[in-house]
């Protein structure tokens, strides 16, 4: 093979290459949603785990419009199973926000609201099992 021809087939094998790699889809799926009380608190979840699997992964509760005295929060995590805990949620710039990793979830609502308030934000968990 010339010189000229090989530089040519990895062209192409790189070109094709590149491609495949900007047209693949993300590994992870986010999920989020607020609550649209525009009078009330903005509560705010978001999941980065893998779409169509039980485990929503990272889970961050966000308080978009707390008061500003406000430095921190209770937050309380509703899961799908009907079990509940609490976790602590800190000021950051002008939002309260919280962190946490609840693990394999049910299919159903994954849902959190702050302390203080009746305005809850859900997630949709939904397990496929690999199926599509």
């Amino acid at each position: 093979m010339t010189r000229s021809k090989m530089l040519r087939a990895l062209t192409v094998a790189g070109t094709i290459a590149l491609s495949a790699v900007a047209t693949a889809p993300a590994a992870h799926a986010a999920a989020s949603a607020c609550t649209h009380d525009w009078s009330g608190p903005q509560i705010c979840i978001s999941a980065d785990g893998r779409n169509g699997t039980s485990n929503p992964g990272n889970v961050t509760a966000s308080w978009t419009n707390p008061p500003k005295s406000r430095k921190s929060a209770t937050v309380y995590l509703y899961q799908p199973d009907g079990y509940s805990y609490s976790f602590k949620a800190k000021r950051s710039g002008g939002e309260i926000v919280g962190h946490t990793v609840p693990g394999i979830q049910s299919s159903g609502n994954l849902c959190v609201r702050f302390k203080g308030s009746s305005h809850k934000a859900c997630i949709d968990i939904r397990d496929r099992n690999g199926a599509f």
